[in-house]
């Protein structure tokens, strides 16, 4: 199980580092869909339960996410929603202090998906990797430690390719 658990988390992580590569929102948020989807599996299967149930908030949230351009959209309504049931999920599944940085992550990731700039997306959402990084140590998951990494890499790398050399931003927006 263990070994099928690792092998699991290393696609998440392959997703997780492709979705800041990508230059619009709508495809970061398609990649991070995959990623968390399979990160829920991942965890889960580890029996890191506060973490697999955050990656079930969260992915609901980021598909909801994935459709706000469309008028029934409430971003702050949203926002709320799911920061209330991210401190429930927390407090109902909490194992020790590590439950405290998944906590932390995804109401940062909440907050961050409001933003529609990419540039401004990809800065906000930088700090959730070290939060998720410490839960992945304390869980014992190289993949998602290893995933946490590329992720920091890939942000600063897309965070340069895109923001500040313009490469492949013909039809980026700008900041």
């Amino acid at each position: 199980m263990e070994l099928a658990a690792k092998i699991i988390g290393y696609f998440g992580t392959a997703m997780l580092f492709l979705s800041f590569q990508m230059p619009k929102k709508k495809q970061i948020v398609l990649f991070q869909i995959v990623a968390v989807s399979i990160f829920t599996v991942h965890y889960f299967m580890l029996g890191g339960y506060t973490g697999a149930t955050m990656n079930v908030i969260g992915l609901s949230k980021i598909v909801l996410y994935y459709f706000e351009d469309r008028p029934w959209f409430r971003n702050a309504l949203y926002t709320a929603i799911y920061t209330v049931v991210i401190v429930i999920a927390a407090v109902l599944t909490w194992q020790d202090i590590s439950s405290l940085f998944p906590l932390l992550a995804m109401i940062i990731h909440t907050f961050a998906y409001n933003i529609k700039n990419e540039k401004w997306l990809r800065i906000a959402i930088f700090p959730t990797s070290p939060l998720w990084m410490v839960y992945a140590i304390l869980n014992g998951s190289v993949p998602a430690l290893i995933g946490e990494i590329l992720t920091t890499t890939s942000i600063i790398t897309a965070i340069i390719r895109y923001d500040v050399l313009k490469i492949g931003s013909k039809n980026h927006e700008e900041a």
